[in-house]
């Protein structure tokens, strides 16, 4: 294990075939362990969705594959950058990732992480408009983690570049079956649900890490105002977002409004587990991402639920 964490170009120059691709296949292994899958998965649903709301033409099935094969590198990459760039905040915050727990060299990872990069343009280069929005979500992945921007370190920042990898996921779908953005079903869905993201996600995911992300000089919400604080304005952000959005959609988009009214569910599911924190004074970790988790089974009810409306449509 030493060996492998201590050399990432073992896996390249390894005199036996068998163990080098042992390696190497281990490595790709942990890259996308750290990559977070159950994060991948939604954003591949997000990019699904978008496909969706084109369907009403004429769909290059081989464009929607090639699309999904980029979006997957272009979401690995930012997951895995996240991973690199976090490690501080992930040990502070006993975090059992493959770099947090040093299964996984940094530089190893940086290999992966530039790899991915190339490939996914590469492979957005075969689908006609897609490598726009590839390579706006790679720079909003590099934003959100990386210096000089470092968006996570501030909750607005943080907010806006979430809001961007959201509403670029939809696009993306969108652009990679030949549809336009322009039209009012995948402009609001797309909206609402970004901001659902980053309304909402964005203040519940720190409220479990907010000690560890004080000790790496994070200046969030939750690092500086306490998860209490926090709750409140992840509070305000659900009730926003799960009352307005169906009222957005009724207004601009019917077809939308039951994708969008799983949002209300999901606020008041958010706003429950909230309240529970409150009262509780601080709770363990766990207990201070039951909101996270509600935001997420939410993302994934939206959703899975606007694909049978498109399916059905």
């Amino acid at each position: 294990m030493a060996e492998f964490i201590g050399a990432p170009w073992s896996v390249i120059g390894d005199p036996s075939g068998r163990t080098k691709l042992r390696r190497l296949a281990r490595a790709a292994w942990l890259c996308l362990m750290e990559a977070r899958p159950v994060v991948q998965v939604v954003f591949v649903l997000r990019y699904v969705v978008g496909v969706g709301l084109a369907i009403d033409q004429p769909v290059n099935l081989l464009h929607v594959a090639l699309g999904a094969l980029a979006w997957w590198c272009a979401i690995v990459f930012a997951y895995l950058i996240n991973g690199v760039m976090d490690v501080e905040e992930d040990r502070h915050n006993g975090s059992r990732r493959p770099i947090a727990r040093g299964d996984l060299a940094l530089p190893t990872a940086g290999v992966f992480t530039a790899a991915l990069a190339l490939a996914a343009l590469g492979i957005a280069w075969c689908v006609p408009g897609l490598v726009g929005w590839v390579a706006v979500f790679l720079a909003l992945g590099w934003a959100y983690s990386a210096s000089p921007f470092a968006a996570k370190r501030h909750s607005t920042s943080c907010a806006i570049v979430v809001f961007g990898l959201g509403w670029t996921s939809y696009a993306a779908g969108v652009t990679a079956a030949g549809g336009d953005m322009g039209s009012a079903v995948p402009v609001v869905f797309a909206s609402v649900m970004a901001a659902w993201m980053a309304l909402v996600g964005a203040v519940v995911k720190d409220l479990g890490d907010a000690e560890g992300d004080a000790a790496a000089g994070r200046r969030t919400f939750a690092a500086t105002r306490g998860p209490q604080a926090a709750t409140r304005l992840a509070l305000l952000g659900a009730v926003l977002v799960g009352g307005g959005a169906p009222v957005a959609a009724a207004i601009w988009a019917p077809e939308a409004v039951p994708g969008a009214a799983v949002l209300t569910v999901g606020a008041a599911w958010v706003t429950v587990e909230c309240r529970r924190l409150r009262r509780s004074k601080q709770g363990d970790r766990g207990a201070r991402r039951s909101a996270y988790r509600a935001f997420m089974l939410t993302q994934y009810a939206a959703n899975a639920v606007m694909l049978v409306v498109l399916a059905t449509h």
